[in-house]
């Protein structure tokens, strides 16, 4: 006789499973976190030319799409094909469409590395071999303005001298330190040719990953429809119909914050950066590609980003001439400012939704979490999490027949059997409704103004 188990037994077993498995994630993520995190890393280093590949077919996904919808969809229209995505539309001839679209956008990505490789990277190790040759006549400039400067503050340069002998010694001692304690290591032929050995298989790991990541963005490139397709019928397949639209429903709002943000971020970097060096070059301020380099890639980090380009920017400028570097940082404040009031909201729009002071908490968050790669994809990444709170927020406000508006909770006080009492009605003293009197009034209130108060 077979036992046919009932629908609540499932349940809890299902229930009771996934609440011991959790257990047991949690005791190893509290107990044994560091080989959780040490497995992960190898776990993504193994697949790091795949993620390559995806973040760069993610990035080159909008002029994929533009090149189709303004280009070739409109010539093979004309021709007479229906390359749409329609049931009856002509498949091979949309295949064949991709393929050109994929190749076109894959070689002016190329084209765009090479102009950067061959362009700008020599300028650049130029302007830097420059700094290195006259570093001992910028650091002659800076003692002798320095000295200029404290010619008439005796007390002023005492205490700065103190310091720098301070430093001095401090830094002295930890090189000997760290000399002894490293040369033994290379001083024999075996190691230093261990060395070398690593480098160079670290160059090869790179390019090789490089290469295979061009390879899979290749094919992301070409099957991205097929990739969200299956996903769709997988939610389907797996979850009830209201569900599956909410699930579908956020990973497209995923999509797009992440690509208006990270796309939009791009070109407006890039834009900077050629402003910034169209600026330098008539101001006439040393190594223009170079700093407009700094600036224009500093600038991808939300907020803070503009003051580590402008303050790296000067303080460079500010071995060669103090004056120069003071032009610079003027410049790059009013630079700065046509990017966040007029080009920034133009290019980037309402992308992500946050205020500024989320802004800085998400970088602030996941910068300290993953370094770099968290100021970059940390306000994309809080803004989704901060619209599905916002959702979870007002779906729950609904079902309880409150208001969905964030302005009708300024003026409220509290609620009292589903009546909104406001702060603005001083009859409303419940919940410490009503505000109290200040410390300082207390303390300075005349006799008289208390007397009134008892009356």
């Amino acid at each position: 006789m077979k036992i046919k188990p009932e629908k609540n037994q499932i349940t809890w077993g299902l229930t009771v499973f996934v609440v011991g498995v959790s257990l047991m994630l949690a005791y190893y993520v509290i107990f044994d976190g560091n080989s959780i995190i040490q497995a992960l890393s190898k776990m993504i280093d193994s697949i790091s030319a795949i993620l390559i590949g995806i973040v760069i077919a993610y990035i080159l996904i909008p002029l994929l799409d533009g090149l189709e919808h303004k280009l070739l969809m409109p010539i093979y229209k004309k021709r007479g094909y229906d390359v749409s995505f329609a049931e009856n539309a002509d498949r091979g001839k949309r295949k064949q469409m991709r393929g050109i679209a994929v190749l076109i956008t894959m070689l002016i990505f190329i084209l765009i590395l090479y102009s950067l490789f061959g362009s700008i990277i020599p300028q650049l190790v130029v302007s830097l071999r420059e700094i290195v040759n006259n570093f001992p006549r910028y650091i002659k400039n800076i003692d002798e303005y320095s000295n200029m400067f404290l010619a008439n503050n005796p007390e002023l340069q005492a205490f700065i001298d103190s310091q720098l002998d301070s430093y001095y010694e401090t830094l002295s001692v930890f090189v000997t330190k760290n000399l002894k304690d490293y040369l033994p290591q290379v001083s024999s032929l075996g190691n230093i040719v261990k060395t070398a050995s690593r480098s160079i298989m670290s160059a090869v790991g790179i390019l090789f990953d490089l290469v295979v990541g061009f390879i899979v963005a290749i094919y992301v490139l070409n099957s991205k429809e097929r990739f969200t397709t299956r996903g769709k019928k997988l939610a389907y397949a797996l979850f009830k119909e209201n569900f599956a639209n909410e699930l579908v429903g956020g990973f497209r709002f995923v999509h797009k914050t992440f690509e208006s943000f990270i796309g939009g971020k791009l070109i407006d970097s890039l834009i900077i950066g050629v402003i910034c060096y169209v600026g330098c070059l008539i101001l006439k301020i040393n190594y223009p590609v170079l700093i407009s380099v700094i600036v224009g890639v500093t600038n991808i980090i939300p907020f803070f980003g503009p003051y580590i380009g402008g303050g790296a920017g000067a303080l460079l400028l500010v071995l060669i001439d103090p004056i120069k570097a003071l032009v610079f940082l003027i410049f790059v404040i009013v630079l700065q400012q046509f990017d966040g009031n007029i080009l920034g909201p133009r290019i980037l729009g309402g992308s992500t939704g946050l205020s500024s002071f989320w802004v800085i908490f998400a970088i602030t968050f996941f910068g300290g979490l993953w370094g770099i790669v968290g100021w970059l994809i940390g306000v994309p990444i809080f803004a989704v999490i901060y619209a599905l709170f916002s959702r979870i927020t007002n779906h729950f406000l609904a079902g309880k027949g409150l208001s969905t508006e964030t302005a009708d909770y300024y003026d409220l006080a509290y609620l009292e059997n589903g009546e909104r009492k406001l702060l603005s009605d001083k009859s409303n003293t419940r919940f410490h409704a009503v505000k109290e009197e200040s410390t300082i009034r207390r303390i300075f209130s005349s006799k008289k103004d208390k007397d009134n108060k008892k009356k």
